[in-house]
């Protein structure tokens, strides 16, 4: 395989491709060296429960090691433990997961240390580096190869956990997908002083249960444990453990932004940062107590940095990541978890009193060119700032209506447009996406001319 085939996989948040045909051990051993030529730093190396997982994380090491860094092992693990080795040893992060993807992908997650995430120019540096277009990867003599430790941290994470959480005694349901979760949630819940039901928490790297994605659609067996046993919450992860999902004690999916109102609730308001396809029911509520709602790309980087720029209480993403506890382990889904069950066990009441009903909701696809997808979506950008009074332009351009409001945002990898609507009817919806398509739809044909 020549390199030039490899472009696809260094992509704006991580690197990813499917098993033995874009990621072999090779071509691993090889973006390890790349990574420790891009920063020359010690690593904590860890990675999820896939089956390849194993092969990709020694190749990945092995790089590093070669290219003359340190590399503390971590072993399989969820991604909160290697945030935790970022975040508070010090070290750099290479976490090898696909996280929510079908189980023949991997990847690998990369952070400078002290929270500090490798994300757009990192990455494609990386890449150039990879590709020998940037400078030469450092390969180190038989005297200064890295050092390799074994350094098990699930314990002394655990603890850390432990001492952040402030409730207990809370009845919950949770869903660990087989994936890398399974190997402390239950028992971490236990220790805290909840009653716990698991399901899908022995591991499996096929996830046979309910893939890795924690998607509502599949989610029914853990909406009917939560009601059957008359519960209090649910809770479901996806394959490393970054994102969560939900449930109220009536079986009822939360939207990301529903839970957000549950943590704020019930564990003190004050400030969100909050991407920009995050649902209005988040800013009327924050409005409501005075609060500020700041708002960012998506993309969980632009999340935690905000976060700490602006001493946030809370961060959200439509997707299901948060930042809680003053990015105490960045968007550490178990972290999350423990802080949503604390607001439970403060509200003192039933969550479905609390949460506001979601408006109807639709996001659609537009395929499109590549060469003009983002001239459109520039053109619209200049043509909204003038038509309309409450316009973002910091990722693709939203419109805020009085009514809803429209996201449209060109893909950084696809050929295609994305249209999000959010309104306060279903009637309202179906017209501002027909008018706001119909508008994408001729700025294309402008541009093909």
């Amino acid at each position: 395989m020549r390199y030039e085939e490899l472009y696809h996989i260094f992509r704006a948040y991580d690197i990813r491709g499917i098993f033995n045909r874009d990621l072999t051990v090779d071509v691993v051993a090889r973006i390890g060296m790349a990574v420790a030529t891009y920063s020359h730093t010690p690593y904590a190396v860890g990675g999820d429960t896939r089956g390849s997982t194993p092969a990709i994380k020694h190749a990945l090491i092995s790089g590093m090691l070669a290219a003359g860094v340190d590399v503390y092992d971590i072993g399989i693990t969820p991604i909160g433990v290697a945030m935790y080795a970022n975040v508070h040893k010090g070290l750099g992060m290479a976490y090898v997961t696909a996280s929510h993807l079908p189980p023949e992908w991997n990847g690998i997650k990369l952070c400078r240390p002290n929270g500090d995430p490798m994300v757009g120019d990192d990455i494609y540096r990386i890449r150039d580096i990879f590709m020998g277009k940037y400078g030469e990867i450092i390969k180190a003599d038989y005297k200064s190869t890295g050092k390799y430790m074994k350094y098990d941290l699930m314990e002394e994470y655990a603890g850390f956990i432990k001492e952040l959480a402030e409730g207990t005694g809370v009845k919950v349901v949770v869903d660990c997908c087989n994936g890398a979760t399974s190997l402390l949630v239950p028992r971490l819940y236990r220790d805290i002083g909840h009653k716990v039901i698991g399901i899908n928490c022995d591991v499996d790297p096929r996830f046979p249960a309910r893939g890795s994605e924690p998607e509502p659609e599949l989610l029914g067996k853990l909406s009917r444990e939560v009601v059957e046993n008359k519960f209090q919450a649910g809770v479901a992860f996806d394959g490393d453990g970054d994102r969560t999902l939900f449930v109220d004690e009536k079986g009822r999916i939360l939207s990301a932004e529903q839970a957000a109102i549950v943590m704020l609730e019930g564990m003190g308001k004050g400030d969100v940062v909050a991407n920009v396809e995050c649902s209005m029911i988040i800013d009327e509520y924050v409005k409501e107590y005075g609060g500020r709602i700041y708002r960012v790309p998506v993309g969980r980087t632009y999340m935690i940095r905000e976060m700490i720029r602006r001493n946030a209480k809370l961060g959200v993403e439509s997707s299901g990541h948060y930042v809680v506890k003053g990015n105490a382990n960045m968007d550490d889904g178990i972290l999350t978890s423990i802080y949503y069950l604390d607001a439970v066990a403060n509200l003192g009441g039933e969550v479905a009193d609390i949460v506001p009903p979601k408006y109807p909701f639709k996001k659609i696809k537009l395929p499109v060119d590549d060469a003009i997808k983002f001239k459109i979506v520039d053109s619209l950008k200049e043509r909204y700032v003038n038509e309309y009074s409450s316009v973002e332009t910091i990722d693709g351009v939203r419109v805020n209506l009085d009514n809803g409001w429209v996201l449209i945002r060109p893909s950084n990898t696809e050929p295609l447009i994305r249209i999000t609507v959010e309104a306060t009817s279903e009637r309202i919806l179906d017209k501002l996406l027909a008018s706001f398509r119909r508008e994408v739809e001729e700025e294309a044909r402008k541009l093909k001319v």
